[in-house]
């Protein structure tokens, strides 16, 4: 057996596994109309935009730091960044949830 055919034996069970979910998903597809698709795409791009900006602000941080005088500022950049990601993080997640409750109102139970 080759590292190759190792290699291959090993994912095997993965390989399965992955295909038993799509089969699975595309099945479970047909029960979502257009309102669910629209409101993953409101998700999505929400999603997009906040991390495009969270790593313009993690850029900025990074220059921020590589320009500190002293351990001291160090710290205080360091400060600021953690509280403001996670008051950013915060207001994200609550975006999030209330475009997923406009869903609500299109859902179907199974």
């Amino acid at each position: 057996m080759t590292k190759n055919d190792k290699a291959k034996d090993a994912m095997a069970p993965m390989a399965n596994l992955i295909d038993a979910m799509q089969e699975s998903s595309t099945k479970m597809l047909s029960g979502f109309g257009p309102e669910w698709f629209g409101t993953m795409n409101s998700v999505g791009t929400e999603m997009l935009a906040f991390m495009s900006e969270r790593v313009k602000q993690d850029i900025q941080t990074q220059q921020d730091l590589l320009q500190a005088k002293g351990i001291a500022e160090i710290q205080k950049l360091q400060a600021d960044f953690f509280k403001k990601a996670m008051e950013d993080y915060s207001a994200e997640m609550t975006k999030l949830m209330e475009i997923g409750k406009s869903h609500e109102k299109h859902a179907t139970p199974v």
